[in-house]
């Protein structure tokens, strides 16, 4: 058998993914094929929480450690890796529900539900896609510092030579014209002269 889950952003609710993962696939795996599903490319830290039917989130289970290692703290909750936890250990509803949070700067917050328990396919490899609706967001286009693609960056290019070009332009003119910036330097020199010859 299969789960399916129905996931979808937080606050772009038309888009949604369908995914099929087996019960005995980690944490890490659902990571890997969200990423996938929404075109993110993998690189930024995530975690997923176990919430209750509010989506209130009870328990973290994250893709890396990243408490500071005080193992005298008794009040500290046990980590959870990706890696280690079976989504079978975790589904404990016909309805579980899961948040998935990735790139922590950006903040990016799935829903994800159990929608039903299907059978298996041989032809299939799982985790997979089962279904999918709506154009998911770029990854960083709320980032501070935009990730630029290759024609932003042709286009951006082409302004710099563009501007480089008028300059060269305007330098070759002046020149023309005998002006250069040594006779503007000679010529303030001369101006400061006059003004103190003056007193």
């Amino acid at each position: 058998m299969v789960y399916r889950f129905k996931i979808w952003f937080e606050h772009k609710d038309e888009v949604i993914r369908w995914i099929d993962i087996k019960p005995s696939q980690t944490f890490l795996d659902f990571h890997e094929a969200i990423q996938d599903a929404i075109g993110f490319d993998k690189k930024e830290l995530a975690s997923f929480y176990v919430s209750d039917a509010k989506w209130k989130r009870l328990f973290e289970i994250m893709r890396e450690d990243m408490t500071d290692g005080n193992e005298g703290d008794e009040e500290a909750l046990p980590v959870m890796l990706m890696s280690q936890a079976s989504l079978r250990d975790y589904v404990n509803d016909p309805h579980q529900r899961f948040v998935y949070v990735t790139d922590y700067l950006a903040n990016w917050t799935l829903l994800c539900e159990l929608i039903s328990i299907e059978e298996s396919s041989k032809s299939m490899s799982y985790p997979c896609v089962f279904r999918s609706e709506g154009k998911a967001p770029r990854q960083r286009e709320d980032s501070k510092f935009k990730m630029l693609d290759d024609s932003e960056f042709d286009a951006i290019a082409a302004k710099i030579l563009a501007n480089k070009g008028i300059k060269n332009e305007l330098t070759e003119e002046f020149n023309q014209f005998g002006t250069n910036e040594e006779d503007i330097e000679q010529d303030d020199e001369s101006s400061a002269d006059d003004n103190l010859g003056s007193f």
